[in-house]
């Protein structure tokens, strides 16, 4: 009896009650007594107030997270905290930006939920779904920037109420109709493990009984590509980071490569009608993109740092920093800025929502921007010729990971592609090849392709045979390929032949051919599965086999070293420079006064190069 009277009396507790307690929970679980007063004077100071309620605006969120104005993602952002703050009621949506919805908000988007919530990432993606979706696709169209006027009418209409009837009220956004009840509801663990935590079980099920079918919401692609845009400008961002400083000045031309790497992602996506689906939106968030949201992490951990309160300035330890290091903002090293150079932040940004680097200085898998990770150029045709000897010299030497990225025309349809490989193995020399029997705790070696659409070729994990990368003189560059068996008679000239995802770079280093073909049997790289199903059933305009006129080819040494040790980029140096003093020396070796024939042989022999340039003497 005491169970049956226990169930009304459940009923009977007001959802709002139990959003407050939720908040409660989670103010005293996941934060400690510092961060929850740094918060809440982050929030006083410049919250609005109308009547007893105390709220942010659009704008103040713009000011606070210094959001860049060409971006324009403030509006999205904002429409997603109005729904996250509801949570884990989506009926209350959109509800005011509170103090305590904006920390429910915050402890979502920084992933602490999960020391009260024992969910995974991918209810956390589910719920972010919804924060952008709409359910009438046509009303899928940019968000309307007049919702802090609609916020503040909402607040002047029920003045002088609490904060609860505030809430109650609230219309809630299109997605939250209910339609067609005869159907299942998709599950929400993330809601029911919330609503456990509060022993609420059956006001969640009331509650949801009017809630929406997330099978027929969908994403706007122009709100998602606002989005996307900020998560790729803030991939280096910490949480004690400058935001201005790490932003750094976005020209047009900035905003034009957030642009393609946003369309790129979006392509993977597979829109419908400008909008993105439920189930592709969770199925390629999961396949291609686990790391996608990760920059909203330490975006929002910036609420937890108070410029009013902050402590660290007292005892030199850092705080809120404004540090003026773009060496540390950027991995790339040593690059001129009026150089024209393939990889940027932007790319790496976008290639780090894909791949993870896992080393023994960060034994937790992170990005290339938070791993210590040093980029040294390392050869690009910009700079050093279509010569594969020069290729050689630049690039046997090196002794660390490094990236492969190729820039090229499709000769058949005019669209630019940007594809490459992540190698964690060095290369090795001329002619020989390469298999990877790494450290299983390493990150294997993996093929991407960042534009026309994005997609993922990871490391083929029963791969024996076919080596992931090999170079020669005489065939050229080859990752994923098959190589065929040598003979005395034809080993100079027999080229390697394509495999199923592979890419081939002839010897003048003019032509490539990539393929991906998961008909063609198995090889070094798993072809991507969202790729595959696309061009099976016909969804994508890219062949299995495409060939590109090169515009740029590149490659980058990855340095990660520990520390006091000497990184791989200052060893690199010095072996170049020893490569060239032991040149000139040679260069002065007595051949009787025929000095032209000395330097002939040397030559011949790849002692000295046929160029005038520095930069090693490696034939």
């Amino acid at each position: 009896m005491g169970q049956s009277e226990s169930k009304p009396e459940h009923r009977e507790v007001p959802i709002e009650q139990l959003s407050h307690e939720l908040a409660l929970r989670f103010a005293s679980k996941c934060y400690s007594h510092l961060e929850v007063a740094h918060y809440k004077d982050n929030f006083k100071a410049l919250a609005d107030h109308q009547g007893d309620v105390e709220y942010w605006k659009e704008e103040t969120l713009c000011r606070f997270l210094a959001l860049p104005d060409p971006v324009r993602a403030g509006s999205v952002l904002y429409a997603m905290i109005t729904y996250l703050g509801a949570f884990p009621f989506p009926g209350l949506a959109p509800c005011i930006v509170t103090r305590e919805a904006m920390l429910k908000c915050v402890t979502i988007m920084t992933g602490r939920y999960k020391k009260v919530l024992k969910r995974g990432d991918q209810d956390k993606n589910k719920l972010l779904f919804r924060s952008l979706a709409v359910f009438d696709r046509r009303s899928s169209a940019a968000l309307s920037p007049t919702s802090d006027k609609k916020m503040k009418d909402l607040i002047q209409e029920q003045q002088g109420d609490d904060l609860a009837r505030l809430q109650t009220v609230a219309t809630g956004f299109s997605i939250d109709q209910p339609v067609n009840d005869d159907e299942d509801e998709d599950d929400d663990d993330l809601a029911l493990a919330a609503l456990e935590a509060l022993d609420a079980i059956e006001v969640f099920k009331e509650d949801h009984k009017k809630d929406r079918k997330i099978h027929h919401a969908h994403v706007p692609v122009y709100n998602f590509e606002r989005l996307l845009m900020l998560l790729l400008l803030f991939a280096p961002l910490t949480p004690q980071d400058n935001i201005p400083q790490v932003c750094g000045t976005i020209e047009d031309n900035r905003v034009k490569a957030l642009e393609q790497s946003a369309a790129a992602i979006i392509a993977a996506f597979e829109p419908d009608h400008d909008s993105i689906s439920y189930s592709n939106f969770m199925q390629t968030t999961t396949a291609l993109f686990p790391q996608l949201f990760r920059p909203l992490n330490p975006l929002f951990e910036h609420f937890l740092f108070s410029k009013q309160l902050d402590l660290n300035k007292h005892h030199g330890a850092v705080g809120n920093p404004q540090v003026d290091d773009q060496t540390r903002r950027s991995p790339l090293y040593d690059v001129d800025e009026k150089s024209s150079t393939i990889l940027n932040d932007i790319l790496l940004a976008q290639l780090s929502t894909s791949v993870d680097i896992t080393t023994t200085t960060s034994p937790a898998s992170s990005s290339f921007f938070h791993c210590g990770a040093r980029f040294n150029q390392l050869y690009s045709t910009a700079s050093h010729g279509t010569s594969l000897s020069s290729f050689s010299r630049q690039v046997i030497s090196w002794r660390s990971a490094s990236i492969l990225i190729l820039r090229g025309t499709n000769t058949e349809t005019g669209q630019t592609h940007i594809m490459g490989a992540y190698l964690p193995e060095h290369w090795k020399e001329a002619g020989s090849t390469t298999h990877e029997d790494s450290d299983p705790s390493q990150i294997k070696p993996v093929m991407f392709q960042l534009q026309p659409r994005h997609a993922i070729f990871r490391a083929n994990p029963y791969n024996k045979t076919t080596p992931v990368s090999h170079f020669s003189n005489k065939t050229g560059i080859a990752l994923g390929c098959v190589i065929p068996a040598s003979s005395r008679i034809n080993a100079s000239s027999q080229k390697p032949i394509l495999g199923p995802v592979s890419l081939l770079i002839d010897e003048d280093i003019s032509t490539a051919t990539f393929q991906h073909d998961g008909e063609a049997g198995t090889g070094a790289f798993l072809t991507d599965p969202l790729l595959e199903e696309a061009q099976r059933n016909k969804k994508s305009d890219q062949p299995k086999k495409i060939v590109l006129d090169i515009d740029g080819l590149e490659v980058w040494g990855v340095s990660i070293s520990e520390a006091g040790e000497e990184d791989e980029i200052t060893k690199q140096k010095k072996r170049l420079a020893w490569e060239e003093a032991e040149a000139a020396r040679r260069r002065g070796v007595n051949f009787g006064g025929d000095k032209d024939g000395a330097r002939h042989l040397l030559e011949m022999a790849g002692i000295v190069g046929g160029e005038s340039r520095s930069g090693g003497s490696m034939g």
